[in-house]
């Protein structure tokens, strides 16, 4: 008799240690770097799906950066699948603009776009792209910095009048900068909910939300467009040229 009950007791011992143990298991698998890994592992074998949906898992969990969506570009890509990869490109974009790799890939990817749009840009629209090498963020602290940087440039000039000429000559520099700055800060955030590429193989951009509506130019995927209005489905696009044209909202995926 004492005999089994130590075995039952051995038994429920060993069976209350399985039950403890396995919820730490199962909440390591679903730590970070575990989701990480699985994905790195997934993407070196080729299964490309299985990676790309680890890795969005993590931005699930809020670890949003841009070299997880370079990584999901990159699965997108290998999978063919072009509008899905620009379109995470361009998200790593504003998150790490100066990454030679992201880089290299965004403009590979983009030249498999069929069809290249002329753009026609401002001469101002040309300057203000010159700080697409900084992130939004960036700009801001940059414009802070100038701003008070120019305060204490006005406070320095109260105590050395000798100097005048000097701090002129700076504070216009500053200025130039500041509003610049100021001018790319605005752009940015603008533009930041009505950035979008193409992901559908081929879409009509018609002149009104309507299937029935005469077609006006058509996208490829890949391409970017800017979106000016949305109405039941249907999305109001505008092409780098200035050509707009409404487009089913199923085709774009916004930035």
């Amino acid at each position: 008799m004492k005999r089994s009950q130590f075995i039952i007791s051995c038994m429920l011992l060993i069976v209350s240690l399985f039950m403890y143990t396995r919820p730490a298991v199962s909440q390591l698998d679903r730590s970070p770097e575990s989701i990480f890994y699985k994905a790195n592992s997934y993407y070196e074998e080729g299964r490309y799906e299985d990676a790309i949906e680890e890795y969005s898992r993590l931005l699930e969990q809020g670890f949003e950066s841009g070299g997880l969506y370079f990584n999901i570009g990159n699965g997108y890509f290998r999978k063919g699948e072009l509008g899905l990869a620009i379109l995470h490109y361009e998200r790593a974009k504003r998150l790490i603009p100066r990454d030679g790799d992201l880089k290299s890939n965004y403009r590979f990817a983009r030249s498999k776009v069929r069809y290249k749009v002329p753009a026609t840009l401002s001469w101002y629209k040309r300057v203000l792209n010159r700080f697409d090498m900084i992130t939004l963020n960036e700009n801001a602290i940059l414009l802070s910095c100038i701003f008070i940087s120019m305060l204490l440039l006005l406070s320095l000039r109260m105590f050395m009048i000798k100097l005048d000429t000097y701090f002129r000559v700076i504070s216009v520099l500053l200025m130039v900068v500041f509003f610049l700055l100021a001018f790319s800060l605005y752009n940015k955030i603008e533009t930041l909910n009505r950035e979008a590429v193409i992901l559908a193989e081929k879409t009509d951009a018609r002149f009104e939300p309507l299937e029935s509506a005469t077609t006006h130019f058509t996208l490829y995927e890949g391409m970017k467009v800017y979106i000016s209005d949305g109405k039941k489905g249907w999305i109001k696009t505008m092409r780098s040229d200035g050509k707009t044209g409404w487009v089913r909202e199923q085709d774009v995926g916004k930035i």
